[in-house]
């Protein structure tokens, strides 16, 4: 990168956040809804019956309208919220003009609902809008739960708080009442009343009507919030828990001698503030959490697998940065601490450092919040290892929106001993409830390095537009749309081509709930040319425990002929869940991966499972008895090993008790 591209880069983002507070005060909008709050000497008990004397009093959030028609909704919803200085209490009266078709199918807590009715309640303490600040409490009419908390925190549920949802399936819908302790919240230390953002919406699987109290609309812009008003918040108690674990095991060597292993661990949660939080972790357990499989499509660069280990996940929404930081670089730690949470109202700060013998981590992430549509973030990261330089890593972005315009920059410099590189982004987006563009354009240098990161090319200067069109329909065939097409271009630093993309693509659900998705992509990679038609086919899209699909991919890739059968199967019945997924691809060579899952629910919390996948080297599967994600004792028992590349003789024993 040249001297004068630098220069201008660095002006462009010193000009967009120091013009962030001048364009944003001026979306600053008035929204009319508001529910005083109501404090109550006794609260409800919580059975899904609207029979509680508090209830007759309380103010009702009624109104409420369809995202995506802006007009009110055919199944009206009914609001109460009440408070004591223990907790919040919520209940929801949803109307149902066919009660006999409510759809509920999850019956464990702290999984996200997908294909069936649902109603949430979220709460924003600090009134910032942003969606860092907000907590929100779903439940479907089975009475399951699901809980975000705004620091984001791991499945545990006495890490998440245990608070508590009831629902019933009436005559005229379903009635939903939530308790919420206020010491699972974070929220401003006051003396006076304080006005909070405050919200509900549902979802009616049947027709696929969203609606809001207030209404945010189908892009979700939450500074049109409503407020809960006069709300005096108590005293917040200082929290500590403790979480260990034991684990004994035997396993056969490859020298078919047996091991024995017994090992301990546990994590801290301590909290130094009412809104900072210490979290630590001394040898933990990585080799038992069952991780994402990484597929077998090609791909010309590494590809990106999701991780789900507690400790990375903990606190996630303070702590993400992007690409800029891949958990999954860290694979050995002996430990590790948090420290993240508010250092104002809207400062928010966030700490990781892990370490190993081998390699040592530190990540630190700053964000401010300017105002509801706009806010600023610095990041630094640093790798070190003994047998080579430390790589540093610097971060800095902004982002603003006016309306349904929005700009982002951002620019990054990493620092070795012997070189140093940087990189940058500037994004243009339109968002309207029909159409969203996006105009980007970004620089990579070549000697650019984060070893945290996820960057699979360096040397690049490119750009991109991409244009999308959507709607929704109540009745009728086809019950929702999604199409578009987009271009991206990027040459190396020497002015060679390094890749010219064009797709276009296209998926149709209808309401016998069908899904049909039709793509086409082709372009310029390097030296090779590219051209892939895909076209898939769903039935059941939408249920999530009984479900088929099948996609068919052909055309090019590399200068190869490609193609790429895959299908899945999923069956749910008296408390078994087992689901297939397959894939076979004939290019460079034939791959095929198998994947089969088996669940038997003898409760919400314990159940038996099993993974099994072929792949065209090798064969691992293992099985696993476990009580988890609820209050009390975790524990489980495991047959084999869920990351290995093939089957273990390997039998572990877990426990898991928080204190």
């Amino acid at each position: 990168m040249s001297k004068t591209q630098y220069l201008y880069m660095i002006a462009l983002i010193i000009t967009l956040i120091s013009n962030i507070h001048t364009i944003a005060a001026e979306n600053t909008q008035t929204v009319k809804k508001e529910l005083p709050a109501v404090k109550t000497e006794q609260p409800p008990a919580i059975d899904g019956i609207l029979d509680d004397a508090c209830w007759q009093d309380a103010p009702k959030a009624v109104g409420f309208t369809d995202q995506r028609t802006e007009k009110p909704a055919k199944n009206q919803s009914i609001g109460y919220v009440v408070y004591t200085d223990e907790a919040i209490y919520v209940a929801i009266h949803l109307y149902d003009d066919t009660p006999d078709k409510i759809v509920a199918r999850q019956g464990k807590d702290q999984t996200r609902f997908s294909g069936e009715d649902w109603v949430s309640f979220s709460l924003d303490p600090f009134h910032t809008h942003q969606f860092s600040d907000r907590n929100f409490f779903m439940a479907n009419p089975l009475g399951t739960k699901y809980a975000h908390l705004a620091t984001g925190r791991a499945e545990k549920s006495e890490w998440i708080g245990l608070w508590k949802a009831v629902a019933k399936i009436v005559d005229d819908g379903w009635i939903v009442e939530m308790e919420i302790p206020w010491q699972i919240l974070d929220y401003p230390e006051t003396t006076e009343p304080i006005r909070m953002g405050i919200n509900l919406d549902r979802l009616q699987q049947r027709t696929g009507e969203r609606s809001w109290w207030c209404n945010l609309g189908v892009n979700e812009f939450r500074e049109n919030d409503g407020h809960w008003i006069d709300v005096l918040p108590p005293k917040r108690k200082l929290d500590l828990k403790f979480l260990p674990y034991l684990i004994g095991g035997i396993s056969e060597t490859e020298m078919d001698e047996r091991e024995y292993t017994a090992r301990a661990g546990g994590d801290l949660r301590f909290e130094v503030t009412p809104q900072l939080r210490l979290i630590g972790t001394a040898n933990p357990d990585f080799d038992n959490i069952e991780q994402d499989v990484e597929g077998i499509d090609f791909s010309y660069s590494e590809r990106y697998v999701g991780d789900r280990r507690p400790f990375f996940s903990e606190g996630g929404n303070v702590y993400n940065l992007g690409n800029l930081f891949y958990s999954r670089r860290i694979m050995d730690m002996d430990g590790g601490i948090k420290l993240y949470g508010k250092l104002a109202k809207n400062t928010s700060v966030g700490t990781l450092g892990t370490y190993h013998r081998n390699n040592q981590n530190f990540l630190l992430r700053a964000k401010q919040s300017i105002t509801a549509t706009s806010h600023i973030i610095a990041g630094f990261l640093s790798h070190h290892r003994p047998d080579s330089d430390t790589n540093s890593v610097g971060h800095f972005s902004g982002k603003v929106r006016y309306d349904k315009f929005s700009a982002e920059s951002s620019f990054t410099q990493s620092w070795e001993e012997e070189s140093d590189g940087r990189t940058g982004n500037v994004n243009l987006q339109y968002r309207g409830p029909l159409f969203q563009s996006t105009l980007f354009g970004y620089f990579v240098d070549p000697d650019y390095v984060n070893n945290l990161g996820y960057r699979p090319f360096t040397g690049l200067r490119g750009g991109g537009v991409e244009g999308i069109i959507s709607n929704e329909w109540r009745k009728g065939i086809i019950r929702s749309i999604f199409a578009g097409a987009n271009f991206i271009a990027a040459n190396t630093y020497e002015g060679e081509v390094f890749q010219q993309d064009f797709s276009v693509f296209s998926n149709f659900l209808t309401h016998s709930d069908y899904r049909i998705s039709i793509s086409w992509y082709g372009g310029r990679f390097q030296e090779f040319t590219d051209s892939l038609f895909s076209i898939r086919l769903n039935a059941r899209s939408s249920d999530q425990f009984n479900n088929i699909g099948f996609s068919y991919n052909w055309g090019e890739r590399a200068d190869e002929r490609i193609h790429r059968i895959s299908g899945n199967l999923n069956l749910r019945a008296y408390g078994f869940t087992v689901g297939l997924s397959s894939r076979i691809q004939w290019h460079f060579e034939r791959l095929y991966q198998q994947i089969l899952t088996f669940t038997y629910d003898f409760t919400p919390a314990l159940s038996l499972g099993s993974r099994i996948i072929w792949q065209a080297d090798f064969v691992n599967y293992y099985l696993a008895l476990r009580r988890s994600g609820y209050a009390g004792m975790d524990f489980f028992i495991i047959l084999g090993d869920p990351n290995a590349s093939e089957f273990k003789q390997r039998i572990v024993a877990k426990v898991i008790r928080a204190f």
